[in-house]
């Protein structure tokens, strides 16, 4: 019997009394390069895009390039987005001919990762999740001359409605309003000030660069489609595009232009020769177990002879963000759709930023009169002041219902917010039966997480109209929904496969042309008709299909981690609540990290780190830049920061219109109107230094210490949830080893040590722990290693 089949390495992280002040943080040199207004000498240089689609799911993997025109070592900051349903698996740095793959771990254990090997002199580079469609880069020690690229690779689904199919790739954060009352502290990121509603705001909001200017970095994309059905038609909302589809259907797509402007969404629709969905089960069986993706489109024929009368919301953004181009589409829709409504229905019209204000006190029936009220009221609205769009949704679900109507919301927004935690936890808590929400996101890059989030809370649908498209479309598309029936009370009968963990756990409501799509486990194999029923109309519906369960399938992997991705996204909306997170709930966070671990892929608790073996600055010196982002196209700088005179729209950190008081970090020397002389812009901290006690897990000696989970040889077998479920259920005795400790250090009054010790567990191949050794021990005490040995 082999006695040895793996080693577990974990970390004790022992904590004291520590007085800790923050480093300081500063900007290095942007240059304004001559009469174009662009921003050069910046470390990002150039993004690539390549997205390859294989059926109704796709790869992509995303390239940023960074350099170093200065003399001395920086670190970059980039903050970025990526399609919010997108499942991140993997993460690589290459400088010149090395690769150096990044590895997953639970953020706070990569940060400190990533942290030691900035002072070390190394090179390294930190992914982390800010939200599902925000994450932050960071590159630390790149030497003056380096061609670094960093590789971000993740899968998603591709969205499908009513014949048409979807790609979106977002290109830009767009600035986000944050709500609530600044807390006292200065992180040196951003330009947002976190707020108890928004704790990480200054994560959120990249420095803007000046209006009339741009950055010197472009991206480019390119797509490969190859469905299994001739693509038919291709259509680029933002972009012009060069395509060619071949004889066996497969599409090549790439953007026409070389240096486009990263401002605004790659989004792609296309149409394929078969009008109809590739209905059935994708499946994967591997060491893991087996997993699916269910796909079908709902065959339904329903003959209506009326329409029932319904009860039309408009919920308008008006807020700043909105003003111009984007306030002026949204308008435009509002007014095709109460032109639209039908005759019995009635209607009323909601505006919000700062607060929401109805057209009139009650809902008004669908009269010409009536009508051409609503139009009057549209054309007065204009963008101004912050998104407190919670406000809004109370306005809209909070109304009294008309028992003898449906009420359809139909809410219009970019999404420019922080709080969407807040946001989506009031709908889930308000939604009542009668009542459905479709979201509508306006403009070149809005927050489609918010938008999808939405729309599921209110069990409607997410619809996007950009600012050069005729609204008329998306305004038919929803009348076509909510006018006729739909499946509701959709269950499954599996027979007798042995499926579990079904996401969505709660099937939504089926709209015409929408499909059903779901994602599972099984266990074992098997072959078998399942029925799918519901009721529509009041009358019961019911459609059966044939899958096969495969006992051994190692290709279609990506269906395990795209149901991973959907299992942390249904864990992480649990704990949403109208006051944004709900009290702090350990339990579901240890869960959604296990399921990050195990899947190798991002979550807000894990982060990829990827670090360099030599040591490449010696001095250990390094400036920080943060990366400036393009405003979204047709996004007003006015509208978002207030007005100001060109030159102090430089100091583009203020927080003006975003989230109450100027909020100031940058200083600028600006060369004269007209000169050809360069501009230069620094970012440096404040004058003000900021100290005192950290308490907590890093407090005084009754606080507990971490424990980390550092790696698991893979010849081990064991997942790294099990190994951390290991570790929990032992911290408890760990907790009163520390506390004998602490206990006897404080009773001779030494000075308490601090600092971390790592133990490596060697384990049978029945699961015993058979030696622990002490690899280091940074705290220096003897008797406190024994103890967590024996422990351990």
């Amino acid at each position: 019997m082999k006695l040895i089949t793996g080693i577990v390495s974990v970390i004790v992280f022992l904590a004291g009394s520590i007085s800790a002040e923050p480093a300081d943080y500063a900007s290095g040199r942007i240059d304004v390069i001559g009469e174009e207004g662009i921003l050069g000498n910046l470390p990002l240089e150039h993004t690539s895009v390549e997205i390859v689609v294989s059926g109704n799911i796709l790869r992509a993997t995303v390239r940023q390039e960074y350099g170093n025109p200065y003399d001395e070592p920086i670190e970059a900051i980039y903050v970025f987005p990526l399609p919010d349903d997108g499942a991140v698996d993997r993460m690589n740095m290459h400088i010149g001919d090395r690769i150096i793959e990044g590895e997953i771990h639970e953020r706070e254990l990569a940060q400190q990762i990533y942290q030691e090997a900035i002072e070390a002199g190394q090179t390294a580079s930190l992914l982390e999740q800010e939200r599902p469609n925000i994450f932050t880069q960071s590159v630390g020690n790149i030497m003056p001359g380096d061609e670094i690229i960093i590789e971000i690779s993740y899968v998603a689904p591709v969205h499908y409605d009513n014949g048409t199919y979807e790609i979106s790739f977002p290109m830009v954060v767009g600035p986000r309003f944050i709500p609530g009352n600044p807390m006292e502290v200065f992180t040196g990121r951003g330009w947002g000030l976190p707020t108890p509603l928004v704790p990480d705001a200054d994560r959120i909001t990249p420095p803007v660069i000046p209006e009339g200017q741009r950055t010197g970095y472009d991206i480019e994309v390119a797509v490969r489609i190859n469905a299994g059905i001739a693509v038919r038609e291709l259509e680029s909302v933002n972009h012009e595009i060069r395509s060619n589809i071949l004889r066996n259907g497969t599409a090549f797509i790439e953007l026409k232009n070389d240096d486009e402007i990263p401002n605004r969404d790659f989004v792609l629709r296309y149409t394929l020769s078969s009008d109809e969905i590739e209905a059935g089960v994708v499946a994967h069986n591997s060491d893991l177990g087996g997993y699916f993706l269910l796909m079908l489109q709902p065959d339904v024929d329903v003959d209506i002879d009326e329409i029932t009368p319904k009860e039309m919301f408009f919920v308008i953004d008006c807020s700043g963000s909105m003003s111009g181009q984007p306030m002026e589409v949204a308008k435009e829709t509002v007014r095709q759709f109460v032109q639209g409504m039908n005759p019995d229905d009635t209607f009323q019209i909601i505006r919000f930023s700062e607060d929401a204000s109805g057209m009139s006190r009650s809902p008004l029936s669908n009269t010409e009169e009536n009508v051409q009220t609503g139009i009057d009221y549209i054309n007065s609205l204009y963008g101004s002041g912050g998104t407190m769009m919670i406000e809004g949704i109370r306005a809209a679900i909070g109304y009294p219902e008309d028992r003898e109507r449906m009420r359809f919301v139909i809410f219009l927004t970019d999404g420019f917010i922080g709080n969407e935690a807040q946001i989506m936890g009031e709908l889930d808590a308000t939604m009542g039966e009668n009542t459905r929400l479709f979201s509508i996101g306006v403009g070149s890059s809005p927050n489609r997480y918010l938008i999808e989030g939405l729309a599921e809370s209110g069990r409607g649908f997410a619809y996007y109209v950009s600012l050069e498209e005729d609204p008329e479309n998306a305004v038919a598309a929803i009348y076509e929904k909510i006018n006729n029936p739909y499946l509701v009370g959709i269950q499954i009968d599996w027979g007798d496969l042995d499926v579990k963990n079904i996401y969505p756990s709660r099937i939504p409501d089926l709209y015409v042309g929408q499909p059903l799509v779901i994602v599972g486990q099984y266990d074992g194999w098997g072959h078998e008709t399942i029925e799918i029923t519901g009721t529509i109309a009041g009358g019961r519906w019911n459609q059966r299909i044939t899958v096969d369960f495969p006992a051994d399938q190692e290709t279609n992997d990506v269906v395990a981690t795209i149901w991973a991705r959907r299992k942390i996204h249904e864990l992480s909306r649990s704990m949403y609540s109208p006051s944004g997170y709900q009290e702090h709930n350990q339990g579901i966070v240890d869960e959604i990290t296990d399921v990050a671990l195990d899947y190798q892929i991002m979550c807000e608790y894990t982060a990829f780190v990827a670090v360099t073996e030599e040591v490449r600055n010696v001095d250990g010196e390094m400036i920080t830049i943060e990366v400036p982002v393009e405003m979204p196209e047709g996004v007003s700088y006015e509208g978002v920061f207030g007005s100001v005179s060109e030159y102090d729209r430089l100091e583009y950190s203020q927080n003006r219109g975003l989230g109450g008081g100027a909020h100031y970090r940058s200083t600028s020397g600006v060369a004269a109107p007209g000169s050809s002389s360069p501009l230069m812009v620094t970012q440096e901290c404040c004058d003000e230094e900021i100290s005192g006690e950290w308490n907590g897990s890093y407090g005084y000696y009754g606080a507990s210490p971490d424990v980390n989970l550092v790696s698991v040889n893979p010849t081990l077998g064991l997942l790294p949830s099990v190994v951390r479920s290991a570790v929990r259920a032992m911290l408890d005795e760990i907790l009163i080893a520390y506390a004998e400790f602490a206990d006897e250090y404080m009773q001779d009054e030494e000075e308490f040590p601090t600092g971390t010790i790592e133990f490596v567990l060697k384990v049978s191949s029945s699961g015993n722990v058979t030696e622990v050794r002490v690899v280091e021990d940074g705290v220096g005490s003897s008797s406190f290693a024994v103890k967590v040995t024996d422990v351990l």
